[in-house]
């Protein structure tokens, strides 16, 4: 439920408990760490063994460093939260629901704060014209919405909150949950969110779902997100299937159907460019990452040949 160092918060059958970590615990993903969301084995009050996940939703981890960061573990479900009172940002619902694809759960928008929108039927075409096909819900802290959340988050789903501070999750969980199990604030006279989330915490709902509270962050970097952005964008595909040809950049070339398409929307070359900009995100990680993958290959090679010398007669 909780990961505080070597300290976890678990649920068992027998209710929550707080049990350390082994010193060597077996089953350790690929990313090197135990995260929110994972099964674990408890042996003599001990965590011991990692069970193997069946979804992630990573994202790059902040810093100059080429890694990534897992998020929450064995999700269902990703709420992607977005605080109206101005316009949703479409190409921040892009970025999010491309990583949420990418993680093996089903994506949900969520637009936050609806009490504020000066036109939420507008808001809500705006969202649901990137979204595609994902189911987009407007909701605040008097209760709109929640209904519905209910009905999704069935008994046994686990749900990951994810978006910037200021956009509502703790209010939010508190609402689903019925207390206040999070601290929340108001946000700042700047219109920033303020940080009342400092780790990522699992709460049990009264109907048997199960939620993921994060802290927020400004902006998600992409990890692995390549069936995601193909996924957010599919319309595009579709349309650009229909070019005289294959090889089309959608620019001059005669025959276009993404150019056509744009005379009809102008939307359309919105989107196009924020898949590219993701797209070429996504590229320069990939090669980062196989820098390092050879930079690794290099030295575990250079630790072989070191340990073949020393045992030379």
């Amino acid at each position: 439920m909780r990961v505080d160092g070597r300290v976890v918060n678990v649920l068992t059958d027998a209710g929550q408990e707080r049990v350390p970590l082994s010193a060597t615990v077996s089953g350790i993903p690929d990313d090197g760490t135990i995260a929110t969301g994972d099964w674990l084995v408890i042996e003599d009050g001990i965590a011991v063994r990692v069970l193997p996940r069946r979804s992630q939703l990573m994202r790059r981890a902040a810093g100059v460093a080429t890694s990534g960061q897992v998020v929450a573990a064995n999700i269902d479900l990703v709420f992607v939260t977005v605080a109206l009172g101005v316009p949703p940002r479409l190409r921040r619902i892009e970025r999010a629901l491309a990583m949420a694809w990418s993680s093996g759960a089903a994506p949900v928008v969520l637009l936050t704060k609806s009490d504020l929108s000066a036109d939420i039927e507008a808001d809500l075409r705006a969202a649901r014209s990137v979204s595609g096909g994902t189911e987009v819900i407007a909701v605040n802290a008097s209760g709109a919405g929640l209904a519905r959340l209910r009905e999704i988050l069935l008994e046994g789903l686990v749900a990951v909150l994810i978006g910037p501070s200021g956009t509502g999750k703790s209010t939010l969980v508190n609402r689903l949950s019925g207390n206040e199990a999070l601290a929340t604030a108001e946000v700042r006279a700047d219109g920033k969110g303020r940080h009342t989330t400092t780790h990522r915490e699992l709460i049990e709902l009264p109907g048997g779902g199960l939620i993921i509270d994060t802290p927020g962050t400004r902006e998600l970097g992409l990890w692995d997100a390549g069936a995601g952005i193909d996924e957010v964008f599919g319309d595009l595909t579709e349309v650009a299937a229909q070019c005289r040809f294959r090889n089309c950049k959608h620019e001059r070339e005669p025959g276009c159907a993404v150019r056509a398409a744009a005379a009809d929307d102008p939307t359309v070359l919105a989107r196009l460019e924020s898949k590219r900009k993701l797209e070429r995100e996504q590229e320069r990680l990939d090669a980062a990452k196989d820098m390092r993958a050879q930079a690794e290959r290099r030295r575990e090679l250079r630790r072989r040949t070191r340990a073949m010398r020393q045992q030379s007669p």
